[in-house]
């Protein structure tokens, strides 16, 4: 759990946890603010309403979710919360629901099977505030050239199956004046790209980073490019998580 002087952000969902938590290749934190609570991401099962529980958080207090794109280990823990019964409004971009691939496999969900319980609210603009000081940004643009998706993932759209360039990618900020936390989910458009997006759009330094970072398959000089280019930045805490990479991670805390 992180907590900074507004906000508390328990992570539910990571692929490294240790016990009594429970661990899948998944993501999902619980952002408290103000008396409010929101998820963004539900991981891949029900293992984010599990380590709730084991943590005393009662997720019947969150109205809304935000899911940062359409991959199963962030959005497939949705269907779990059918014995909440509430009508949870869940924040997304529509390319969300186009079917997901890595190469032939399919990893995206069934979002036929959500639409009876769930509320959906796609946005549309490139910012939209949730709450106040409370944000979802993206797709951010490619401004650098050692960061794009890998080119092993594909969407389908109709019947035409093509790369993905996650085009529906959301990532979460909170300002809390003096500066802004940032999360983000698997950063497939470039964890530097939204770094610099984030900076720009808000004016503001980063407080807090946390994520997935998705270098966990990069070569060796795409990671030192990245990592170089985050310390450009300042930012005061980077909290790397799920896709990030044992090899990242491991040169992130020596730094």
């Amino acid at each position: 759990m992180f907590q900074s002087s507004l906000t508390k952000i328990t992570v539910l969902c990571d692929d490294r946890l240790s016990s009594p938590l429970f661990s899948e290749h998944g993501f999902s934190v619980l952002i408290e603010w103000e008396g409010k609570a929101l998820l963004f991401d539900t991981g891949a099962s029900d293992i984010f309403i599990r380590n709730a529980n084991i943590l005393g958080k009662d997720l019947s207090k969150v109205e809304s979710i935000v899911i940062s794109h359409g991959h199963y280990d962030h959005s497939e823990g949705l269907k779990h919360l059918l014995p909440f019964n509430k009508k949870y409004k869940v924040i997304l971009r529509e390319e969300a629901f186009f079917p997901k691939y890595s190469n032939d496999r399919f990893t995206g969900i069934n979002w036929e099977n959500l639409k009876e319980f769930l509320d959906f609210v796609i946005v549309k603009d490139e910012v939209m505030e949730i709450f106040d000081n409370v944000f979802v940004f993206g797709p951010v643009p490619f401004r650098n050239n050692f960061e794009e998706p890998d080119p092993y993932f594909y969407v389908l759209k109709g019947d035409k199956k093509e790369r993905d360039f996650f085009e529906e990618e959301l990532n979460l900020v909170i300002n809390e004046g003096d500066g802004i936390i940032l999360v983000t989910g698997c950063a497939h458009r470039g964890i530097v790209n939204i770094v610099e997006y984030a900076i720009k759009k808000f004016n503001k330094r980063i407080k807090i980073l946390m994520g997935g970072f998705h270098l966990y398959k990069s070569t060796f000089p795409k990671i030192e490019k990245v990592i170089n280019s985050l310390q450009k930045f300042d930012i005061e805490n980077i909290i790397p998580y799920h896709c990030t990479g044992e090899e990242a991670i491991k040169i992130l805390n020596k730094r």
